[in-house]
């Protein structure tokens, strides 16, 4: 099996899990709602909301956003820059989100080993684990960037680079 194609299922794995923590938190908020109108509502609702799962929909499926085309861009000159054979304005977006998101991994790596160490925890009724959700931002943060490095490498052809509807899922 090709390391495209791990990397291809690490991502739907993300973004599966993101889409089941988005269900979770629906439900979760749900029913924290529905126990506060019959006057008992779901202690640590909001916290496991904010701190767990809010961090996994953030942060998982931005591989698979890359992957799919799925992220937010600008796409004036698209067609003018898509000209340019080796497609090196693509690889070379890649490149300086990688930079980026590299100095974003160099940030969060400490700060999770860090809470990690520590053991830290909410303050509250319910004492959360915050260690626990600061593992998240530096998993989907490496992701991304093992994916911009395979965009850099092995760039998506052109007529794929731009997936919509249903079958970007």
């Amino acid at each position: 099996m090709s390391f495209g194609r791990v990397l291809g299922r690490l991502e739907r794995v993300g973004d599966a899990a993101a889409a089941l923590c988005l269900v979770v938190m629906m439900l979760t908020i749900s029913a924290d709602a529905l126990g506060r109108f019959v006057g008992a509502p779901l202690q640590g609702a909001y916290e496991f909301s904010e701190l767990y799962l809010m961090v996994l929909i953030a942060f998982l499926p931005l591989a698979r956003s890359v992957a799919t085309g799925g992220q937010v861009r600008m796409e004036l000159f698209l067609p003018v820059l898509e000209r340019i054979p080796g497609r090196l304005v693509h690889r070379a977006i890649m490149l300086v989100a990688l930079a980026a998101f590299l100095m974003l991994l160099w940030v969060t790596v400490p700060e999770a080993a860090g809470k990690f160490a520590d053991r830290e925890t909410s303050f509250g009724l319910v004492q959360w684990p915050l260690y626990l959700s600061y593992v998240w931002a530096p998993v989907g943060v490496t992701l991304l960037c093992v994916r911009l490095a395979w965009e850099v490498v092995h760039p998506t052809p052109a007529e794929d680079a731009h997936v919509e509807g249903p079958e970007a899922i």
